[in-house]
């Protein structure tokens, strides 16, 4: 599968999304920086090729909500969603959201951020497959 990324929606705000969108400059891909209506007038809104405004000043409310991001990203005509880092990178129920959509989650996998979040089936994955891991103690029943 070739998959060639030409408009990424940055799930993200402030500087984050400011150094992901230099990165895509650099790259020829355009980016669309998502706003609530308390950073209307926020670097990364200028920076961006366009913003959409999320509705609400709260994260939860703006940030957060999958539903919002991934409707934003559709109609910006976004192939692919960067959530910069934090919970948003690390939520699977987001990443099998843009999946979902058809579009492209830069990061894991949701299956991959799903078995990463459990510390000890990822372990045992890792054991498994020759990955070297500490020793420690051992909660299975």
């Amino acid at each position: 599968m070739n998959l060639k990324i030409t408009s990424v929606l940055i799930a993200n705000r402030g500087e984050i999304a400011r150094r992901i969108i230099r990165s895509c400059r650099d790259m020829g891909i355009r980016t669309v920086a998502v706003y609530s209506d308390a950073d209307t007038g926020s670097p990364h809104v200028k920076e961006a090729d366009s913003a959409i405004r999320l509705s609400g000043t709260a994260p939860t409310d703006t940030y957060l909500r999958g539903d919002l991001l991934v409707a934003a990203a559709r109609k910006a005509g976004a192939d692919a969603v960067h959530p910069g880092y934090g919970f948003l990178s690390e939520n699977a129920d987001f990443a099998r959201q843009c999946e979902d959509a058809g579009l492209v989650f830069v990061g894991p996998t949701s299956t991959t951020i799903e078995l990463m979040g459990d510390k000890l089936r990822s372990k045992a994955l890792m054991s498994e497959i020759g990955v070297p891991v500490l020793q420690g103690f051992d909660l299975t029943p």
